[in-house]
């Protein structure tokens, strides 16, 4: 099997100068470049150029597919919205890497596998590319997903907390469940680390939020705000508000800090519970259906076979007529004649007869080695 390695490079804040252009060119001569995207695959050569250097200068987010197991995903975001010590108790040594440049911090999410099923990495940075924007909106849970999968994949210490559990982790968008299948978070993890999880909407700020926090600063403070706003060209000017009114409006994320969190083996083990569980359901499901779908069976069988009643003899002629012709299509069809006698027979009570008269016929025939095999197969043995 040939190797496949997929790169892509998107740049969202500020598009990529001539300059910029010119030297990425330099890295690769077959790449798609545009002033906003850098990509390309490699079927037999290699990435030339560094991903995390590329980040800090270039690029507000890349993926990284390959055939052997990797997924890796990058984001940039601007230090004015979130800096590495606001995020510390979810970044780990490696999966789920974090570090910061004079203007920006950039975030690593990478999942491994020993057994990767063959995929292609088209598609994958365009669901993935909201993550960055539910980060600067101060959404934490692509954090917690980034640590739960290198806890459910084993990486870490059964002992060690887990991070705080941020709201929504039970009612994951489309970008969010993306991420987690993107690094391969089993679902029964999923739903166990979101049993600890509240509610997106008990933590949503409201426009009765804003009206009340704007109640409470001065005419002189307000105006000052609303001239940033308009006259200040610094970008994400209205999100790092935002944060401020969240964080002064939301409770003290201390006492979230300090309530008390599962371990990694409490969660695993709550998992595998869950798991064990679904699989008992689906297996109970799966026999009900069986059960009903045979009951469906054997109602239409009953039904057909009072459409026979009385035709046996015409029946055991059409048999003997079928095995005349001498042909594999012939001889299927007399078999399925013969197990429509053999249990009109046992719902008559009279299932002596029909072997007896089915022994003579093997008899007549014995010659016909492929009638015998079929009859055979399928227990008409007499």
């Amino acid at each position: 099997m040939s190797e496949y390695q997929y790169f892509e490079f998107q740049a969202i804040d500020q598009p990529l100068t001539a300059e910029d252009m010119d030297e990425l060119r330099r890295w690769s001569s077959r790449a798609e470049i545009t002033p906003t995207w850098f990509w390309n695959e490699y079927h037999w050569g290699d990435f030339k150029g560094d991903p995390q250097r590329w980040m800090e200068r270039y690029f507000d987010a890349f993926l990284h597919v390959a055939n052997w197991g990797t997924h890796w995903l990058m984001l940039r975001l601007p230090l004015a919205l979130l800096k590495e010590r606001e995020i510390g108790d979810y970044l780990l040594e490696e999966g789920l890497e974090g570090w910061q440049t004079a203007e920006h911090l950039v975030l690593s999410f990478t999942s491994e596998t020993d057994n990767p099923d063959w995929e292609e990495g088209h598609g994958w940075l365009s669901s993935l590319i909201e993550v960055r924007t539910s980060l600067m909106r101060g959404d934490r849970r692509s954090l917690y997903l980034g640590w739960l999968a290198q806890a459910g994949a084993g990486y870490l210490d059964e002992a060690a907390d887990e991070p705080p559990v941020p709201p929504g982790l039970g009612e994951l968008d489309a970008t969010h469940r993306a991420l987690a299948e993107f690094l391969r978070i089993p679902q029964d993890l999923l739903v166990t680390a979101s049993e600890s999880s509240a509610p997106l909407q008990a933590h949503a700020i409201g426009a009765a939020d804003i009206e009340r926090w704007l109640a409470g600063r001065s005419t002189a403070e307000k105006d000052v705000l609303l001239a940033e706003l308009i006259l200040d060209n610094q970008p994400y000017r209205l999100a790092v508000l935002r944060q401020r009114v969240e964080r002064e409006l939301q409770p003290d994320e201390a006492a979230e800090r300090s309530a008390a969190r599962r371990t990694v083996g409490q969660l695993l083990q709550r998992a595998e519970t869950l798991g064990r569980e679904r699989r008992e359901r689906e297996a109970a499901a799966r026999a009900a259906e069986q059960a009903r779908k045979a009951a469906e069976a054997a109602a239409a069988r009953k039904r057909y076979l009072t459409t026979l009643r009385g035709q046996e003899e015409a029946l055991w002629r059409k048999v003997d007529d079928l095995i005349e012709q001498r042909h594999a299509s012939a001889y299927q069809e007399a078999v399925e004649r013969l197990k429509d006698l053999r249990d009109l027979a046992e719902g008559d009570g009279a299932p002596a007869l029909f072997s007896a008269r089915l022994q003579r016929l093997r008899e007549q025939h014995g010659r016909k080695a492929a009638l015998l095999r079929r009859l055979d197969q399928a227990g008409l043995v007499g």
